[in-house]
């Protein structure tokens, strides 16, 4: 077993981000095992997408394509990815962390006897030997994960722990594979995206407020136009979710959404654990708090002690200068 396998996931018809990010670092992994970086491509008509992988540097796309792969069913993908691991013979597998691909990878391993490394933030390649860092503990402790050489290695991947590749040359090829026979337990009947919702865990930039804001209408009034002003989403903190400020999906945190921005925003957030745990690995932190003693500033990357109700209609103006928004 030599190389890396990539199960592509698809947006609107599109390769997703985070899929781009792992043939990013699918092809510094790959040249440290020795082998080629492969990719899969699941559905139902996959023709388009295949050739969009070859372009990110691909050596061989493997494509398996059934009309009862239009929708993500355990049975069916899973089974999709054993044939292809049979027939690609990968040290590692990586995909997304997301809830989806949680459940086809436990499934996957476990069909595979294989290791299995989830939620991972990056990736090395030792004497053959496969490690995977994990995050624990709200972020306070580091978990290297190392899995025997000569084992197959399932790992899913927190987006944005990587640059997405660049298009490639590669010249890459496409190879379908039928989908071997298998009894599908599930049906899907229909798909509805819930409309209005946030994706918080796809954006590049959040900007978060807390109960530094004094209230709801501080809120709407400086964190919204702030992101937007980034060019990014909004997020909040457990006690204005719970105080009714802010709905649900908005919550960034251990109980709401994990997230690793390129830039994450922290107004009037004091930085409990619970909050800490979602956002800690974003890649720059940018705290604004009138405690100077808030435990957000430990993790940030850069710190603002002020009012945000004074701050931030002052930072709004000038990115919007600057950015022209």
């Amino acid at each position: 077993m030599a190389g890396v396998l990539v199960y592509i996931e698809q947006v609107g018809g599109d390769v997703a981000a985070v899929s781009r990010e792992l043939m990013g670092k699918g092809q510094e992994l790959a040249a440290s095992l020795g082998g080629p970086l492969n990719a899969l491509v699941v559905g139902g008509d996959v023709a388009g997408l295949a050739s969009q992988v070859v372009a990110l540097g691909a050596a061989t796309v493997y494509t398996v394509s059934d009309a009862s792969l239009a929708t993500y069913t355990t049975d069916g993908h899973v089974a999709a990815a054993k044939a292809t691991v049979e027939a690609a013979q990968p040290a590692l597998m990586l995909a997304s962390a997301s809830f989806q691909m949680r459940d086809f990878g436990a499934a996957l391993a476990a069909d595979l006897d294989a290791g299995l490394a989830v939620d991972v933030t990056d990736l090395k390649v030792e004497g053959g030997a496969v490690s995977a860092v994990r995050p624990s503990h709200g972020g306070n402790v580091i978990n290297t994960y190392t899995f025997a050489a000569g084992r197959p290695v399932v790992a899913l991947v927190r987006k944005q722990s990587f640059a997405e590749a660049a298009g490639s040359a590669s010249g890459g090829t496409v190879t379908s594979l039928p989908l071997p026979a298998t009894t599908m337990r599930t049906q899907v009947n229909n798909v509805a995206p819930k409309t209005g919702a946030v994706n918080l865990t796809d954006a590049a930039i959040i900007v978060s407020g807390g109960r530094g804001l004094s209230d709801k209408d501080n809120y709407y009034k400086l964190i919204p136009p702030l992101a937007e002003a980034l060019g990014g989403a909004y997020g909040a903190s457990r006690a204005i979710v719970d105080a009714g400020w802010v709905p649900y999906e908005h919550q960034v945190g251990q109980t709401g959404k994990t997230v690793s921005p390129k830039l994450y925003v922290a107004a009037g957030v004091s930085g409990a654990i619970q909050h800490l745990a979602g956002m800690r690995t974003s890649r720059n932190i940018v705290a604004i708090n009138k405690d100077p003693e808030a435990p957000i500033f430990r993790v940030a990357n850069f710190g603002l002690v002020g009012d945000v109700n004074e701050v931030l209609p002052l930072l709004t103006a000038e990115l919007r200068q600057r950015l022209g928004r």
